[in-house]
Formats: structure tokens, C-alpha cells, sequence
């Protein structure tokens, strides 16, 4: 990706009054409450891009006060000199350095055929919750047909193999009138038949972009989701009805919409109705498997590549919604978007910048606040370990040890939730349940015991008695003018233990090369740390309770942000050896 979004700037659109939203090529995770804007700014985005390839007046009209189909700020348009509608992004390219500012207004069509803009509309996503409502919004009686949300929410950001732009073909034919102008003789069966082809041609190319989408969709939920099911889960998306035009006349001229149905199979049985069958939880993974499948089947080359995601995950609970993150931040087919995340759920908002982790300094955390009336406005979201350093260099030290405690809080949870997931069982510490931090400390550490260690001190145990080991290490051993002093019978029985050891070697080799791979070093340094949090817990992170006793030192709270700042990072990697 060679162009970077910089600077967002939208005047009388939607929620905004005057917003300006500096990113700096930096990926965007946006918390905000409902009504904050959150939403305004996706459309905001996806006006923007969908301009490049529409007419002036198709994109004039959002901006138009006196259109029906405006897109204006209520409020600011009431008042006495309302300031003119208009989205402007700015765009740098990585490679110069330079940047770009494209305009839309009611009178500027800045992005009208820019190469940069129109690639990366087809190169970008969009994905909201209305998608999930949509996927899994049918009536037990109903056909499972996907079609309508199949083409409002995934074939606009398709491209065929040949290159051809599917929603242009559908939207040339989908109104179904092959006539528009009521033409008659030649001209009118040129009409008729020219819409034929077009129908035709459309309905050559949906099969192959359905089948391309299901077959990736298997993958992805194979690859990501598939792994808790009871049975196999196997997903089909296929198109049922194709598009067809018959007739040369208005008389006998029909037009057949496309069915595109979505089915699965348990254990190789397909079950009738998916919609009365699954949970909820379920059907939002096929769904997301579906939708993630159709970015990744459709990634095109594009200097600009945007993955706007606007609150994704609501009817997921807190530990599905991390797969999904770890899918964001970790899958290499998206790895070259630049994503902008909007949530107003704070717990998932924290959560998703905890896993963030040491890539802080790629991501731009804000918080949408405010409302239409007054315009909505952003504030830049620090985390606890942020807030700690602050709080030190104003010499503030209680407050930074509350906030290092909080982050210590915050990484310990999340670690036993995913450890019990990965493992099957339900968490010793319930999220919603009181825990002292000793508690977590303690089962934090427990999980992270080395079985390494288990295995070698059995194996001694088995092959060894304790003074046998103790004789082993003996300065007699190494010391062969003393062996040689030996009698014969302790000379036969030194022999014998040597050559018992010789036996158990290979064991033994193996249970300290067992304990000293990559995984053990990983779970001991994150055993090392968590006893250094055991150190300062009662001295630094519990400041509230030592009022008379030594003050705190500003070295003491810098070796503690230290810690800390090794903490999360090392629990991670300690987490994926379980």
C-alpha cells in the first residue's frame, strides 16, 4: 500500500457540523457512544469513495439543501449562514511524501475518475453490523436468499477475472426495463436485445464470484472458528437462480432477479433451515467467515486500501470478539489495509488495544464525543500505561501506581480468559466477579507452570534414589585419586550407578532440551516478570495504602513502568505456547 489516509475533514454531513481528524497514515480505533458520530463517519468515508466512479450530480445532491436525498446536518442548516457541505481527504504517498487533498461538495468533484480514488474503492471494504442483521434476519419459513445483502453489501467491491466490474453490470440491468425510452421497430429490439446480452453476461460471471466466496468462507471458518464445533460444519454459498431476460416485447418480456442461498451441513447432513438451527454466536461467524472471504477473494492491487469497520462484533460476547481481533491484526490477507475500527463498546475498545500491544505507535486512539447539534468532536484516548507515564513526569506517583495497577489488571484478565479458552474450561476468575490481583498473580502463574520441570524431576525420581544423586555429586567423581583408592565393591557399585546414568541419558537430554526451548524461555520470562510484579505490588501499585508510611520515589515508579511495559508483551508470547 503506497498511499496513506491523512487528514479527514468533513463540514455539514450527516452528524458533523466541523470535524477535522488528523491520522497521519496511522491505523484508527475510534469508541464513541451511540449517536457520538461513529456511523457518520463511515458514511462519510464511503460517500467519498463511491464518488470517484459516479456522476456529478449523483454525488451533488447529498451536498444539495434543497434535494430530497441530502445528506446535511440539520442543525447546521437552520442556522443564520449555514458553512456548505463537503468531505476532504487527504491522502500522502509513502514512497515522496507528498500529499494529496481530494474534494466533494455540492459544486467540487474532486475524485471524479482519479485513478488513486477509484482503485481504492474497489481495493477498500466496508463492513457494518447491518450485514450480520441482514445474514441471519429470516423467518423459520423463509428460503435462506442472501441475494439483497449480497448485492448492497458485497458485489459493489467486487472485480471479475477479466477484469469486469460486476455492481456496473448489475446496475445497468437491475431495474429490470429493457426499454427504457419506449422505443419502437429497430430500435426497440436493439433494446430488448441488448439487455439480454447484458443479463446474460452478468449472469456468466455471478456463479464463479459466488463459488470463489463460498470455497475461501470454508476456509476462513476452517482456519479460524472451526476448531470448538462438536461436529464438522461445512458452508455453501451458491447462486440457485440466475438473472435472466426473455422475451423481445413488452408483452411476453420477463426479468428474473438471481437467488444466491446460503446452506450448511453437520457432519456431512444438510440442515434445512440455518436461521432455526444455529445460535446466534454461530451464525455470526459463518456470517463473518462469508464476509471476510469476500474481502479476501476480492483484494485487488491499489495504492489505497481501506477497511472500514463500523461496531462489527455487538452480538458476539467478549472472547469471540478477540478471535476477531486477532483476525484483524494477524491474518496476512489483511495485513495491507489501513483499518479504521468503530466501536461503542468501551470494554471491547480497551481490550482491542490491549492486544495492540507494541504496535501503539501504528494505531490512533480516539474518542468520539458530542451529538448533531453540537457536532462531534475527538479526544485522544490514552491507556493506562500511557497515563502512567504521564502522571510520573507530573511527579504525580499515587496516581501512576493506580494506573499501573489497573494495566497489570487489565493484561491478567485477558490472559486467564484466553488461557481457560485455549484449554476448554471455564476461567478460575469470572470478569464480572471480584479477584484480588494476588489471585490473579497466582493462577496467572500456575497456568504458566512448566510441565517441563514436572517431567525431569519424575524422570530423576524414577531412575534415582536421593542418595544416589547425592553420590553423583560427589567430589569423588571428579576426583580419580580418590576413586582409585576405592575398594573393588565400591569401584563395582559406582560402576553400576555410572552406567545407569549412561541409561538415562537420552531421557534426560531430552527433558533439558525440553526445558530450555523456545516455549519454556518464553512462559519463564513471563514467570520472571509476574514475580517482579509480586515485588512492587504492595509497595507501588497499591499506594493508597501507605499514607504515613515512606513516600514513593520517582526511580521506583520508572523500574515499575519497566515491568509493566514487559508484561503484556511476554504474556502474549507465553500464551501462545499453552
Amino acid at each position: 500500500m503506497k498511499v496513506r489516509l491523512q487528514r479527514i475533514e468533513i463540514t455539514n454531513f450527516k452528524a458533523f457540523r466541523e470535524f477535522t481528524l488528523d491520522l497521519d497514515g496511522r491505523h484508527l480505533l475510534v469508541y464513541g457512544d451511540n449517536g457520538a458520530g461513529k456511523s457518520s463517519l463511515y458514511w462519510a468515508l464511503y460517500t467519498f469513495l463511491q464518488s470517484a466512479r459516479k456522476p456529478k450530480h449523483s454525488i451533488a445532491k447529498y451536498f444539495d439543501p434543497t434535494n430530497d436525498e441530502r445528506l446535511l446536518n440539520i442543525h447546521e442548516q437552520a442556522s443564520p449562514a449555514p458553512r456548505p457541505g463537503k468531505i476532504i481527504l487527504t491522502l500522502r504517498d509513502t514512497a515522496t511524501s507528498n500529499d494529496t487533498t481530494y474534494p466533494i461538495s455540492q459544486t467540487d468533484h474532486g475524485t471524479f475518475n482519479q485513478p488513486t480514488i477509484r482503485k481504492g474503492e474497489l481495493a477498500s471494504d466496508f463492513i457494518t453490523y447491518r450485514f450480520f442483521f441482514g445474514f441471519s434476519d429470516f423467518r423459520n419459513s423463509e428460503k435462506f436468499n442472501i441475494w439483497p445483502l449480497f448485492e448492497r453489501e458485497i458485489l459493489p467491491f467486487c472485480i471479475s477475472t477479466g477484469g469486469n466490474v460486476p455492481i456496473d453490470e448489475w446496475n445497468a440491468i437491475k431495474s429490470g426495463d429493457p426499454n427504457p425510452y419506449g422505443s419502437r421497430g429497430l430500435g426497440g429490439s436493439y433494446s430488448y436485445d441488448n439487455f439480454k446480452a447484458k443479463t446474460a453476461g452478468f449472469a456468466a460471471l455471478l456463479p464463479g464470484i459466488v463459488d470463489s466466496i463460498s470455497a475461501e468462507a470454508q476456509r476462513f471458518y476452517d482456519a479460524h472458528f472451526a476448531a470448538g464445533d462438536p461436529a464438522k460444519v461445512t458452508l455453501k454459498v451458491g447462486v440457485t437462480t440466475l438473472p435472466a431476460a426473455t422475451g423481445s416485447s413488452q408483452q411476453d418480456f420477463q426479468f428474473t432477479i438471481p437467488v444466491v442461498e446460503f446452506g450448511i451441513q453437520v457432519e456431512g447432513k444438510t440442515v434445512a433451515r440455518p436461521q432455526a438451527f444455529l445460535n446466534e454466536a454461530k451464525m455470526t461467524q459463518l456470517a463473518l467467515s462469508v464476509r471476510f472471504a469476500a474481502s479476501i477473494v476480492n483484494l485487488h492491487e491499489s495504492d489505497l486500501k481501506l477497511l472500514v469497520l463500523d461496531d462489527l462484533l455487538v452480538s458476539l460476547d467478549m472472547s469471540n470478539r478477540m478471535k476477531i481481533v486477532e483476525i484483524l491484526l494477524r491474518d496476512a490477507a489483511l495485513a495491507n489495509y489501513q483499518k479504521i475500527i468503530l466501536t461503542h463498546d468501551l470494554g471491547f475498545f480497551h481490550e482491542f488495544k490491549r492486544i495492540i500491544g507494541g504496535n501503539h505507535h501504528m494505531w490512533l486512539f480516539q474518542k468520539l464525543v458530542g451529538n448533531a447539534k453540537d457536532g462531534p468532536t475527538v479526544s485522544n484516548v490514552k491507556s493506562e500505561l500511557e497515563r502512567a507515564q504521564q502522571f510520573l513526569a507530573n511527579d504525580e506517583i499515587a496516581e501512576c501506581g493506580n494506573q499501573l495497577r489497573k494495566c497489570v489488571e487489565a493484561n491478567l484478565t485477558y490472559f486467564l480468559e484466553q488461557a481457560k479458552q485455549k484449554k476448554g474450561i471455564d476461567p478460575l476468575i469470572d470478569r464480572k466477579a471480584f479477584a484480588t490481583l494476588h489471585q490473579k498473580l497466582n493462577e496467572a502463574s500456575s497456568e504458566l507452570s512448566l510441565g517441563s520441570y514436572k517431567e525431569f524431576a519424575d524422570l530423576l525420581q524414577a531412575e534415582f534414589t536421593l542418595e544416589q544423586l547425592r553420590e553423583l555429586a560427589s567430589p569423588d567423581e571428579i576426583d580419580p585419586a580418590k576413586f582409585a583408592a576405592a575398594t573393588k565393591d565400591e569401584k563395582k557399585k559406582k560402576g553400576a550407578l555410572i552406567a545407569k546414568l549412561y541409561a538415562a541419558r537420552p531421557n534426560l537430554h531430552q527433558s533439558i532440551i525440553d526445558l530450555l526451548s523456545d516455549a519454556s524461555r518464553k512462559r519463564l520470562n513471563a514467570l520472571k516478570l509476574l514475580e517482579e510484579v509480586r515485588r512492587i505490588k504492595d509497595r507501588i501499585l497499591n499506594p493508597a495504602s501507605h499514607a504515613g508510611a515512606a513516600p514513593l520515589y520517582t526511580k521506583e515508579a520508572e523500574d515499575a513502568i519497566k515491568i509493566i511495559q514487559a508484561l503484556g508483551p511476554a504474556l502474549d508470547a507465553a500464551l501462545a505456547t499453552l
